[in-house]
């Protein structure tokens, strides 16, 4: 998955709160071929309370351009089981989806959890997962490659599960999801779960961030460091606090 890593969150909070303002100022969405902004979590459900999200400090942020988003026709995830789950390898026995943060109560989630039980007739597997959106109903747009993870056999309290905060570049919509399932040694895709298995997966009522609410995130700039760790370039310091300023008066100021 091709995708920036967000960096120091100092310069970061700075432009966010420039942004803030001159949305309020009456900034306009974002267009609907935006890059995508992804906050996400990874790991087995059993790693915390069953009425708990997981540690925001494990949350890791990407930005992946518009133009490297991957995507693929739905009707691939479509039709008969494929032969390796039929056959009893690797498998996804069960699946579930929980939304969450609705801050303008219109009905639309910008946190998406979605729990998946792998199964296998081995002893241990070692496996990941790809899991996909889609709000078009015509192709399936990658959000989240996970880790390879091990399961032993039909445990069940091997649940995986993956935590989404969709930051901005997804639309308003009914989104499906779809989870596949890759053996980690040969990259081979042993099984998929999603719309077909569970209506779980399906019609899901989603956007990002920013349409809940949120000011966008920063866009991926250099930063100036001095030793280890980030820190902010000080020669660009006054122009981002004269536009703080800007947006300030602009709120300020009377309607005409």
């Amino acid at each position: 998955m091709n995708a920036v890593t967000l960096s120091s969150l100092s310069l970061a909070g700075l432009l966010l709160a420039t942004r803030g303002l001159a949305a309020g100022a009456g900034g306009a969405e974002p267009p609907e071929d935006a890059d995508r902004a992804l906050s996400a979590a990874q790991g087995f459900a059993s790693e915390h309370a069953p009425d708990e999200l997981r540690d925001p400090r494990s949350f890791d942020e990407t930005i992946t351009p518009a133009a490297d988003v991957v995507t693929k026709p739905r009707e691939s995830a479509f039709g008969p089981k494929i032969a390796a789950a039929t056959l009893g390898d690797s498998y996804v026995y069960d699946g579930s989806t929980d939304l969450f943060s609705d801050r303008d109560r219109d009905g639309y989630f910008h946190h998406l959890r979605v729990t998946f039980d792998a199964d296998t007739i081995f002893d241990t597997a070692t496996l990941y997962a790809v899991v996909y959106v889609s709000a078009d109903g015509k192709a399936w747009e990658q959000l989240f490659t996970t880790d390879d993870f091990t399961i032993h056999g039909a445990a069940p309290d091997d649940d995986y599960e993956v935590e989404s905060d969709l930051v901005s570049g997804y639309s308003t919509g009914l989104y499906d999801v779809l989870v596949e399932l890759h053996d980690a040694k040969t990259n081979e895709l042993v099984d998929s779960f999603g719309p077909n298995e569970s209506s779980d997966f399906s019609v899901l009522p989603l956007e990002d961030a920013y349409r809940d609410g949120d000011p966008p995130p920063p866009d991926p700039m250099p930063v100036v460091t001095d030793g280890g760790g980030g820190a902010i370039d000080w020669l660009t310091l006054p122009a981002l606090l004269g536009a703080v300023a800007w947006a300030r008066r602009r709120r300020a100021a009377p309607a005409c």
